[in-house]
């Protein structure tokens, strides 16, 4: 019988790929599972182990998403669980296979085990298994936090960052300007790269600006045949319906391109790139209402498969997909220089969304980007003209690191997370604090792993990191 926390029906749940399953268990328990495998099953036995000193290597060799753990098993300890729920390179769903007398199942449990199946194993647990894997996988997936994991943060750490993440872990969030070079694909991109590869969120990276995609370059990334217009062009030719899997199908894993050393099953960091000629974004899928339409039923689609979407936007509010994403976004980050120009454009169009397009003025949260006091503009009189409190202030990188990281095709966030010059640091903490805005426990996050490492924190979180 299995147990579990989950708060879900036990439906089935198939998918194309079957899930790899390792089994580390005396040969009476593992060997039922060893008819899975093929055919309609859900699971792949990838290998099986009666010693738990082996595990650890069959994990990197094998790379499962599933662990079924005996507590019977030679070298069992409850230490072992949680090392195998917190594994740092990927999420794992353990799954005990434990005796029907004593604690073992609280006690893997608390340990971090996703569910555990009750022995003696019969066709009965084996099929419910092969049926419910995908589920007890998604939900390890979705309380996997890997950064929390690599620093050996206690548990109990983990837990208080997950329970103080979940209100904040859906949401798409749009970066826009009316202005171009106000910052706004490297705000999106940064950002997206600390959600992900710090906070340990599932991200979706869209760029939808229809003056052409740049995040590539930010990227150091090719778009190939997986851009927004070969999406939508699916799109179009589905009669306006768009899938999960059409989805999928078109999106980039980031991972990899961002480590060299990463080797995930499952990226962290989608990326959805953007046109690759100005002349794509007139295409009859994109244009006009077609456009607006496919960028508002994309957002709302990725909304539910990702923890966090953002989207770097292009400034006129003419085209389609800009005024689509506009409108379907949770928050539009509205980015400004200290510069005249820039807060008289955004000011001028926002008044007018406002007004005419009937969109919301709460949602749109304004930045105020590389700025310098010898700008001798005053934050509090940009908070005043624009009429909305400053969400957070990215300072003027006069060390040019933020340029050199674009060139590099490194994302700056990820090459200065240690210890920087007086200049970057303030710009990167400009970064982090826009982050914290969108996700509060990314500081907790960051606390808990200076203070395991015996640091204390660098950087100054809530208040401290904006101008209000």
């Amino acid at each position: 019988m299995l147990k579990t926390l989950l708060k879900r029906g036990t439906d089935e749940v198939a998918e194309a790929t079957a899930l790899g399953v390792i089994i580390a268990a005396p040969p009476e328990l593992f060997q039922p599972f060893l008819t899975l495998g093929g055919g309609e099953q859900h699971v792949n036995i990838l290998a099986t182990t009666r010693d738990a000193a082996d595990l650890a290597g069959d994990v990197q060799a094998y790379r499962p998403q599933v662990v079924l753990l005996s507590p019977e098993v030679r070298g069992y300890s409850p230490e072992l669980v949680a090392q195998l729920a917190n594994w740092p390179e990927f999420p794992i769903a353990v799954i005990g296979l434990v005796p029907p007398n004593g604690n073992w199942g609280s006690e893997m449990s608390a340990q971090g085990a996703t569910a555990f199946y009750t022995t003696p194993i019969t066709p009965a647990i084996v099929l419910q298994f092969d049926r419910q894997a995908r589920l007890l996988f998604e939900q390890a997936r979705q309380t996997w936090n890997a950064p929390v994991a690599a620093a050996g943060i206690p548990r109990r750490v983990a837990e208080a960052v997950g329970a103080t993440g979940y209100a904040y872990r859906t949401g798409v969030i749009a970066f826009w300007s009316t202005k171009g070079g106000d910052g706004k694909t490297t705000l999106a991109v940064n950002v997206a790269c600390l959600l992900s590869q710090v906070a340990g969120k599932k991200v979706l990276l869209v760029d939808g600006d229809m003056n052409c995609g740049r995040a590539a370059l930010h990227l150091n990334m090719q778009p190939d045949q997986n851009t927004l217009l070969h999406l939508a062009s699916d799109y179009a030719g589905a009669d306006g319906q768009l899938t999960g899997k059409m989805l999928r199908h078109r999106v980039v894993g980031a991972d990899r391109h961002l480590d060299a050393r990463t080797r995930v099953v499952e990226s962290r960091l989608d990326v959805l790139f953007g046109i690759t000629k100005i002349q794509q974004a007139s295409a009859p899928a994109l244009h006009g209402r077609q456009g607006q339409q496919f960028m508002g039923d994309l957002l709302r689609l990725a909304r539910e498969l990702y923890d966090f979407v953002i989207v770097d936007l292009g400034s006129s509010t003419q085209m389609g997909p800009h005024f689509g994403a506009l409108t379907a976004a949770d928050i539009v980050v509205l980015i400004c220089t200290s510069d005249r120009t820039s807060l008289f454009h955004n000011r001028a169009t926002l008044q007018s969304l406002t007004a005419e397009a009937d969109l919301r003025a709460d949602k749109f949260k304004l930045v105020i980007n590389r700025y310098d006091q010898a700008d001798r503009i005053d934050l509090k009189d940009a908070a005043s003209f624009m009429g909305m409190p400053i969400f957070a202030t990215v300072p003027e990188d006069r060390s040019r690191a933020v340029i050199a990281a674009v060139n590099e095709g490194r994302p700056f966030v990820l090459q200065h997370m240690g210890k920087n010059a007086p200049e970057t640091e303030a710009t990167l903490r400009g970064f982090l604090a826009i982050t914290e805005e969108i996700f509060p426990p990314i500081g907790t996050i960051i606390k808990a792993r200076a203070s395991q490492n015996g640091r204390r924190p660098r950087f100054s979180f809530g208040r401290g990191g904006s101008q209000r």
